[in-house]
């Protein structure tokens, strides 16, 4: 199956085995001239099997048998952050809630409640929406700019946008809540840890050349949060407050 998305300003043609990859980017679609190709192979979808299995067994969790369908969204994404970095855009795993028009980023290792603290936002924040709630991609020009894409974790929270990305928080579990602006240097094995980073040689330079752009274009933040309502008051009075200074 063959068709064109459009992914942070980014025209993608993709040519798919099965149909999931389409519907999944339904809301993405363009009928513009593909500034890059992806194109995904039975091996493709195999190493992403492996992937899984290698995963599972490091976490020492169930090893879940995915459809190849499934994986193949893997697959093409994982092509698609790649050839982003020659756009200056990479993937990074976080949760994406914004205001208007600025928007931050909450990161965190997997299970630390990313998805219920933005949900926070949106229950106790007027105006706040989620520009995308696992796998956005940024864009580092005279400004970064995050965006939302198809793949955006179970809940499926994404919307088509691009927004003006005003600091990343890294969250933490903790009986109170707080915040405060960190420098880049104390977060930034987690920084990494968290962006999606190429096997090749040239893809990670890449990479790392963006993450150190990122750090000194917009603030880093650790927040420790008991995820009452209150947590997500104090985030957005500081986040949003630090953007008018």
């Amino acid at each position: 199956m063959e068709f064109t998305v459009c992914l942070a300003g980014t025209n993608v043609a993709i040519t798919s085995i099965f149909d999931k990859v389409y519907e999944l980017c339904s809301d993405y679609l363009t009928d513009k001239p593909a500034d890059i190709t992806v194109t995904v192979t039975p091996e493709d979808i195999l190493h992403e099997k492996r992937i899984n299995i290698r995963e599972a067994q490091i976490e020492s969790i169930p090893i879940v048998d995915y459809h190849d369908s499934y994986l193949e969204t893997l697959a093409v994404y994982r092509k698609i952050a790649t050839k982003m970095l020659d756009f200056d855009t990479f993937l990074m795993h976080g949760a994406v809630v914004a205001v208007g028009d600025k928007a931050w980023l909450f990161t965190a290792p997997s299970g630390t409640g990313k998805t219920t603290h933005i949900n926070l936002w949106l229950e106790n924040i007027p105006g706040s929406y989620v520009v995308n709630g696992d796998k956005p991609l940024i864009h580092i020009g005279d400004e970064c700019t995050v965006y939302g894409t198809p793949w955006s974790g179970k809940e499926g929270m994404n919307r088509n946008v691009g927004v003006k990305l005003c600091g990343i928080v890294f969250l933490n579990r903790g009986k109170d809540n707080s915040i405060e602006q960190v420098r880049m240097s104390q977060v930034l094995p987690v920084l990494i840890q968290q962006s999606y980073r190429p096997g090749d040689k040239a893809g990670l330079e890449k990479t790392l050349a963006l993450l150190n752009r990122l750090g000194r274009k917009i603030p880093m933040y650790q927040l420790y949060c008991n995820m009452d309502p209150e947590a997500a008051l104090i985030a957005y009075n500081t986040l949003s407050g630090a953007d008018h200074e």
